[in-house]
């Protein structure tokens, strides 16, 4: 689990926390702010200049800014309705237990690659063993040959 992972659960998570906070109002206060701030990212419009490859650039990144506001938003939405109906999921204890397990799972997601290259070592460090062994042991067998033969 990548640490942009880890932030973006941990937002999903706040939203049903929100949402949960928010469990004895009506949906339609909790509509009317997200449809005004979407509204507002739908009103996001970048200035024109005059060269025409700098106009395709500032369409695209305008329109790549109001996907990513509206996506926001819409999972916004999704984990506000998500806490309101279901507000027993985020009592302290069970969100520090979620807390905890998102701790863990980023501690080992980020140990995984060292314990691979600590892996690959010791496995390289026997096969050198080997050789070694391996060398030593044809070394003798050679001295012991040429004994014999003398």
């Amino acid at each position: 689990m990548r640490l942009t992972n880890l932030f973006l659960l941990i937002f999903v998570l706040s939203a049903f926390a929100i949402g949960a906070a928010v469990h004895d109002s009506d949906d339609e206060t909790i509509n009317s702010a997200i449809t005004n701030a979407t509204i507002t990212i739908n009103n996001i419009s970048l200035a024109e200049s005059n060269e025409t490859y700098a106009n395709g650039i500032l369409r695209i990144t305008e329109n790549y800014m109001k996907f990513v506001g509206i996506a926001v938003m819409e999972t916004m939405r999704m984990g506000i309705f998500f806490g309101k109906d279901n507000p027993d999921y985020f009592e302290p204890d069970f969100i520090s237990k979620i807390i905890k397990l998102l701790i863990w799972l980023a501690i080992i997601s980020l140990l995984i690659q060292p314990l691979f290259y600590v892996g690959i070592f010791i496995i390289m460090s026997f096969l050198w063993l080997k050789d070694i062994i391996i060398k030593r042991k044809a070394k003798k067998f050679a001295l012991h040959e040429s004994e014999e033969q003398q």
